[in-house]
């Protein structure tokens, strides 16, 4: 999975299990980016985005959890390798400004750089009692204009992460357009190839994400899990991954 992907994102559908009556401006998505996995329910981008995927080694002691440690898609889902990692400070902003085109981000920082961090069942290798104690700093900020955004200036803002604090400004309802913040975190994630049969399919595999997202001028914090699937794909049209389905709890 590592490299660019373009990502074409089409609604289908929501379902309210409990009811509509349950919802109030705290549930996630209720309000515009107040869920960043999908910042606008009901909204199909008329353009595609792109998204970034990195790859990061193991330290070679999870031989028994190779699945676990992320693995190399191209040689199937269940052999070990790479741990590939989601790029936040990358693929966030984007995600952000296709599903509301009013945003307009302005900076954007990350956890990244701590390796003694461990997101879902990866694990990377660990540092200092030092940094360890300042895994949640974030890192410096990367504003639009560019400043601040070098490997030099900002050596651990593309690194793996598990929180991200976005600034943006967009329209609000009372306001008009006034400058804005979220604060994302990743608070537990799960993988595993999924079956086939009553055997491992290893050109598949899910995702199940939660996060924890505050919007401190609005005083909002919401909670939501992502569900994804994928599949690898080699047909006439070559390679690629193709995401199966997607759900928002």
């Amino acid at each position: 999975m590592e490299g660019y992907f373009t990502v074409q994102y089409k609604f289908t559908g929501a379902s309210f299990p409990q009811g509509k009556n349950i919802l109030s401006i705290r549930t996630a998505s209720a309000g515009l980016g107040t869920c960043l996995s999908l910042p606008n329910v009901g909204y199909s981008p008329r353009s595609a985005f792109a998204v970034l995927f990195s790859a990061k080694n193991n330290d070679g002691n999870d031989s028994d959890e190779n699945w676990n440690s992320g693995g190399n898609p191209s040689d199937g889902f269940c052999d070990g390798g790479s741990a590939v990692y989601e790029d936040l400070a990358y693929n966030y902003p984007r995600r952000l400004e296709t599903f509301w085109p009013d945003a307009k981000v302005l900076a954007v920082q990350t956890n990244g750089g701590n390796d003694a961090m461990q997101i879902g069942n990866v694990r990377w290798p660990k540092q200092d009692q030092a940094k360890t104690k300042q895994r949640q700093l974030l890192s410096p900020k990367c504003f639009v204009t560019g400043d601040g955004c070098t490997s030099r200036e900002n050596p651990d803002l593309h690194s793996p992460s598990s929180r991200i604090r976005m600034e943006f400004e967009a329209p609000t309802r009372r306001s008009g357009r006034m400058r804005q913040s979220t604060d994302v975190t990743l608070l537990v994630q799960r993988r595993s190839a999924t079956a086939a049969g009553n055997e491992e399919d290893c050109n598949s595999f899910g995702v199940v994400k939660t996060y924890s997202q505050w919007n401190e001028e609005q005083d909002i914090q919401t909670f939501y899990e992502e569900i994804s699937t994928y599949k690898l794909l080699d047909n006439a049209r070559g390679k690629g991954l193709e995401k199966e389905n997607g759900r928002i709890i």
